[in-house]
């Protein structure tokens, strides 16, 4: 009886010594990948809860609105020179200058006078305030993170993370981002991005990325911000060869409430 039991225990020993290695490899394989995605996907949520930390976003949100003077220049010239106005979530934005009023709702743009251009006035809302909100929007319901470790960006290298977009997200879920962050402050170092909207495609935009660099940083009632945009070139190499652009922000005020800023009415 003894031997019985000791030479079946040993005939199960080689059964599993001798399973398909191969299966053994895949399981061991997939078990790689899992643990690596998932510590990919824990340095993308760090990434951007660092980066919303720095910015001081509970401090931010505090706020209704916020409005900051924007000289904006490409090329050469002067694309605009006014006042920008925002809700801190995106919600409503109102860019003001010489020229007139420019204000979106949420969904539709109105301008003063109305023979403004529409759709550069609804790229011009849209961008520049994004552009400006960026710290505070990585986390926005519908953003997709990968994380893809240390990125080289001109001289130097940043965490990064690419940030893309659920399908019907935004005004342009085809765009895409490459979020770097500052090793030392964890503030916003630079985006690439590309552009896509109007009639532009995705493979069209991806000929020709740029990357905002975010620099000359600022306190404001506790908050950092960036006064100083530059716009470039840019590929996957991480190479910045020629400035296409660039901003300065000056004035930048908070409004607890955001009164009538953005009562159609006033306009």
């Amino acid at each position: 009886m003894g031997t019985k039991v000791i030479f079946t225990a040993t005939l199960l020993t080689l059964v599993f010594a001798c399973a398909n290695p191969a299966d053994q490899k895949a399981d061991e394989k997939s078990s790689a990948a899992e643990f690596q995605d998932s510590t990919k996907l824990a340095a993308s949520k760090d990434l951007v809860e660092s980066i919303e930390i720095a910015h001081g976003e509970k401090l931010f949100r505090k706020n209704e609105a916020i409005q900051f003077d924007l000289n904006l220049t490409f090329g050469g010239k002067e694309r605009f020179n006014g006042t920008l106005f925002t809700r801190t979530d995106g919600s409503e934005v109102k860019m003001v200058d010489s020229a007139g009023v420019k204000y979106w709702d949420g969904s539709k743009v109105r301008l003063i006078p109305s023979d403004t251009n529409m759709k550069k006035a609804r790229f011009d809302l849209l961008t520049w305030s994004y552009f400006f909100l960026a710290p505070y929007k990585l986390n926005d319901p519908g953003t997709n993170h990968a994380y893809l470790g240390d990125m080289p960006l001109g001289e130097a290298s940043f965490p990064a993370n690419k940030l893309t977009f659920s399908d019907g997200v935004g005004d342009t879920p085809d765009d895409w981002y490459i979020v770097y962050k500052d090793n030392n402050s964890d503030l916003l170092a630079a985006m690439a991005y590309i552009v896509t909207s109007g009639d532009t495609k995705v493979e069209e935009a991806e000929k020709d990325p740029h990357v905002i660099t975010y620099e000359a940083y600022v306190e404001v009632s506790g908050v950092p911000f960036a006064t100083q945009w530059n716009f470039w070139t840019w590929n996957k190499a991480g190479e910045m060869k020629k400035l296409l652009g660039s901003a300065t922000l000056s004035n930048i005020k908070f409004e607890k409430k955001a009164g009538d800023t953005f009562n159609l009415a006033a306009l």
